[in-house]
């Protein structure tokens, strides 16, 4: 692999196209001696001097016009509104639930906390998809994370990455299917729809509309969705002002801050789009990490807005009862109708734009995995997405918060928190490995490609990678110890 972690490899030195022509025009211009010729001549000139930088700036770039040569890469702006898009759905339901018994406090300083958490691990997925992109050269503009965990980890790592990626997708399905139905079956939508007809609707319907739909209906469809989504929590927080009691905010315990850690991780999950987001920007590592930051950055006020307006409404008691729906108690203290609207809009667009994206995904996926068995068949790939997390819906019709939970601990937090560290410590590795294993090279290019190696997305060396993968590791082994605690 090559030891370099930027995506300047990606540029080409292009000679001009036009070289004998340039030399030709130029000896005209000194024969002539005339000044309009001269005059001409050098302005061509400069005219391919600028067509040759900017042919040896575009090179390889996977963004530039082929014709003019002109840079259509993707804006940190868009990049970011790509993963605040993808950051909003169906966590942000489960956030009052999980944060409820912890209190405002407490919650929120866990939401920060795997805010830079997660920053750090999709830092991390940024410079191995980097590193993997300069290895295959121009070939590709973009690769899964599938392909750079395997380059990185090998089998293993592709076979664990595969399990996670499964049971995460399948888990956040049934998340969906479950709030969906909930919404379909209180009678303000659609009357006379039992709780596992309204699973069936939902999952049947929505993934019967993604299964038959172009890409570019789907694109805008979430698109649209995600502006209801952040439309209608706006407008709901403005109307759930006044209910706000400070005293309800000040409850907390602190014991209880570990609990919340599984289910507001499912929240934060984008890390899914940042080949896409590295493909847009061409590798520049510095628009990378601002489009991570401002398009995770304004999930987190959305969240901690979210949190402190349904936690401030409703007391202690109202969070005690076993099972309780902070968001179902919210839209019962809103005694005017559009209240009520705006709370069951907002959830239902949630979980639908999550739904598109679960599936989706989950359905490319499996049908990679068909593919390489020689079975192509669509509705092969989309009966094995939907029918097995709908079945289980049905069948565990109370299994939300435990749906969530489980895709935050076994999905999320192994995805996109323990093996992305793992991914980085073996390519910089490997990557220095090679580099003093040369045999070619002198002293002072061997330092200079150490030095590119060191030039990363995340800083702080080994000890920044240690603390990441030990804290995902100490969740997980959490996770384990209460599950077996609770058996016994």
């Amino acid at each position: 692999m090559r030891a370099t972690s930027t995506a300047r490899v990606w540029v080409a030195r292009t000679r001009s196209p036009f070289p004998v022509a340039r030399r030709r025009a130029v000896l005209s211009k000194e024969k002539s001696g005339t000044i309009l010729r001269a005059k001409r001549v050098k302005e061509d000139t400069r005219t391919d001097e600028s067509n040759q930088n900017t042919t040896a700036n575009a090179g390889l770039r996977s963004n530039a016009n082929v014709g003019t040569h002109e840079d259509e890469s993707g804006s940190v702006l868009g990049s970011a509104a790509l993963i605040a898009g993808t950051t909003v759905g169906t966590g942000v339901l489960a956030l009052p639930e999980i944060t409820g018994p912890s209190g405002f406090v407490p919650s929120s300083e866990v939401l920060v906390a795997m805010w830079i958490y997660f920053i750090a691990t999709g830092f991390c997925l940024t410079e191995v998809n980097l590193a993997t992109l300069c290895a295959l050269g121009n070939s590709k503009d973009e690769v899964s994370l599938f392909s750079v965990t395997r380059s990185t980890l090998g089998e293993a790592g592709a076979v664990v990455f595969s399990i996670a990626y499964v049971f995460m997708h399948e888990c956040l399905i049934i998340a969906c299917c479950l709030k969906g139905a909930e919404i379909l079956s209180s009678g303000r939508y659609v009357a006379e729809v039992g709780f596992n007809e309204g699973v069936l609707v939902f999952g049947g319907v929505l993934g019967l509309f993604v299964a038959l739909s172009s890409e570019k209906v789907l694109d805008f469809t979430n698109r649209m969705l995600v502006l209801v989504v952040v439309s209608a929590l706006i407008w709901l927080v403005s109307l759930c002002v006044g209910e706000v009691d400070m005293a309800n905010l000040e409850r907390s315990d602190f014991s209880l801050m570990g609990n919340t850690i599984s289910g507001i991780s499912v929240a934060f999950v984008y890390q899914s789009v940042l080949p896409s987001v590295v493909s847009s920007l061409e590798g520049d590592v510095t628009k990378i990490k601002k489009a991570t930051v401002l398009g995770t950055a304004v999930p987190l006020g959305m969240f901690l807005l979210w949190n402190a307006v349904v936690l401030g409404a409703l007391s202690g008691e109202d969070l005690s009862v076993a099972g309780v729906n902070p968001v179902g108690v919210l839209a019962s203290k809103i005694e005017n109708g559009t209240g009520t609207m705006l709370i069951d809009t907002f959830s239902f667009g949630a979980v639908a734009t999550s739904f598109i994206g679960f599936t989706i995904g989950l359905k490319t996926f499996i049908a990679d995995g068909l593919s390489s068995i020689d079975v192509k068949s669509e509705p092969v790939s989309y009966s094995l997405t939907l029918i097995p997390p709908l079945t289980f819906a049905i069948t565990y019709p109370d299994v939300f918060i435990s749906a969530v939970d489980n895709a935050g601990t076994f999905g999320v937090i192994v995805i996109f928190g323990l093996l992305p560290p793992l991914m980085v410590y073996s390519y910089r590795k490997s990557a220095k490995e090679e580099v003093f294993a040369a045999k070619n090279t002198t002293a002072a290019e061997m330092l200079r490609q150490k030095a590119s190696i060191d030039a990363v997305a995340l800083p702080g060396g080994n000890a920044t990678l240690f603390a990441v993968f030990a804290f995902s590791a100490c969740v997980i082994l959490q996770e384990l110890f209460e599950r077996v605690s609770s058996v016994r």
